[in-house]
């Protein structure tokens, strides 16, 4: 299970996106994030994946990958 919190810009605040959801649905919501409207309007600073262990399993910051790493 997974959870999908944002920051916009110039907000410090997270807000959730997506709730304790499976793969699908969580590689609905990153497509759309990554993708969608608020992409291309450039609004969107952070989008951060945890799972239920509370372990960050993919961030992205101001449209760049941070983890995991890109090789």
């Amino acid at each position: 299970m997974y959870r999908i919190l944002i920051k916009f810009k110039g907000s410090d605040k997270q807000h959730l996106d997506t709730d304790w959801c499976d793969v699908p649905t969580l590689q609905d919501s990153l497509r759309r994030l990554l993708h969608g409207p608020a992409a291309m309007m450039g609004i969107i600073a952070e989008i951060l994946v945890i799972d239920d262990g509370d372990c960050t399993v993919f961030l992205v910051q101001d449209g760049q990958q941070v983890w995991p790493e890109v090789a």
